[in-house]
């Protein structure tokens, strides 16, 4: 039985992400990086959430060959970017696994 966290990685990135996330030393921080950068290219395309991140799949962020996060957008995401007439999305991810909650 999956886990949520499981359930939640499923629901909302690709198998492509999900094996190039898992790679990384602090997996958990690269999975946080891109669902962030994932919700700020839905956001901005103004693409209707169908619940349980169905559309957030239709976003996709990997590195491209020379390292840059690159979007791939899919389905009613590329539909809506190609109503406004948006051809490439640029992003930028950053992240640590540094711990903040004994700051301050």
């Amino acid at each position: 039985m999956p886990t949520e966290s499981q359930t939640f990685i499923s629901r909302n990135f690709t198998d492509a992400e999900i094996a190039y996330c898992r790679a990384q030393p602090s997996f958990q921080a690269s999975f946080a990086a891109r669902w962030v950068g994932k919700e700020a290219v839905f956001k901005s395309l103004g693409v209707s959430s169908k619940g349980a991140g169905a559309g957030m799949k239709e976003i996709e962020i990997l590195l491209n060959e020379t390292g840059v996060p690159e979007v791939t957008l899919h389905g009613e995401a590329k539909a809506a970017a190609a109503a406004k007439g948006i051809s490439k999305i640029h992003l930028s991810l950053s992240h640590s696994d540094v711990s903040f909650s004994s700051c301050c």
